[in-house]
Parts: C-alpha cells; sequence; structure tokens
C-alpha cells in the first residue's frame, strides 16, 4: 500500500515539475493586451521614413514637425490611434487619426506644423476612446 502511495506521488511530482516551468516562461515572456509605445521619435526631417536627427528643442520656423511612433500591437487586430501636438499646459486637441493595421509591430508618422507660439508642448498618442500611451515633451523656440 504504501509503495503505491510513493508511486503516485512520485508521479505527480513528475508532471508538477514539467508542468511548472513551462508556466513561469509563458507568465516572464507574456506581453500586455493592448497597444504600447515602443518608442518616439521627434525631429524637423525624415530620412526613408525615421527621424533624421531627434529633438526636442525645434525653432517655430523649422517648418514641420515629425513624430515616428513605434508600436507593439500584440493583439494583432486592426486598430486607430490619434497623434497630437499641444501646448503642456492646455487641454488636449483632436490631433491626427492613423490607422494601426493587424501587425503585432508598427511604424507610423505623424506631421505638424512647427509656427506655434515659443513655449512647451507635448506630442501625444491616443487610442481612439483617448486612452493615452505615451508622449514626449517638445519646446518651440524663436
Amino acid at each position: 500500500m504504501q509503495r503505491r502511495t510513493w508511486i503516485r506521488s512520485f508521479a505527480l511530482f513528475g508532471i508538477v515539475t514539467m508542468i511548472a516551468p513551462a508556466a513561469v516562461a509563458q507568465e516572464e515572456g507574456a506581453e500586455p493586451e493592448g497597444l504600447n509605445i515602443r518608442e518616439v521619435q521627434v525631429g524637423t526631417a525624415l530620412v526613408g521614413g525615421l527621424v533624421a536627427e531627434p529633438q526636442l528643442t525645434i525653432s517655430r520656423d523649422a517648418g514641420r514637425i515629425f513624430a515616428v511612433v513605434r508600436l507593439n500591437n500584440p493583439s494583432r487586430e486592426a486598430t486607430t490611434i490619434r497623434v497630437s501636438f499641444e501646448h503642456a499646459e492646455g487641454p488636449h486637441r483632436g490631433g491626427v487619426s492613423l490607422d494601426i493595421p493587424a501587425r503585432r509591430r508598427y511604424r507610423t508618422v505623424a506631421r505638424f506644423g512647427a509656427a506655434h507660439p515659443p513655449g512647451r508642448y507635448r506630442v501625444v498618442i491616443r487610442t481612439e476612446d483617448g486612452v493615452e500611451l505615451g508622449s514626449v515633451d517638445v519646446t518651440i523656440t524663436e
């Protein structure tokens, strides 16, 4: 009788030790379910779809401001984000709506005019529902 109990315990222990590492590995490598921002680069020129020289201080006579947004989309569901250029102390504004295809990773670009009054601004990335995913502080100078 004791031998059967010992054999069952040993077999159960073997099964548990085989399953436990797989569960731990799954938790450690788990990705968030929704969109998340990997990187945001801001600058005044693009080369090959990337910001030529990332900068956070931009002259108002620079013409355009480009914000390159790299994001993860673990669910691989097509969606839309909104990227806006807002005064740091002001309310958020509409921004530009950008489609995100059903891909695991994606890069997109938003463009804004640089002719804003000098001051502190933010490039803000939100879901279509208005949930902020990330932001970058930018200063406009004379």
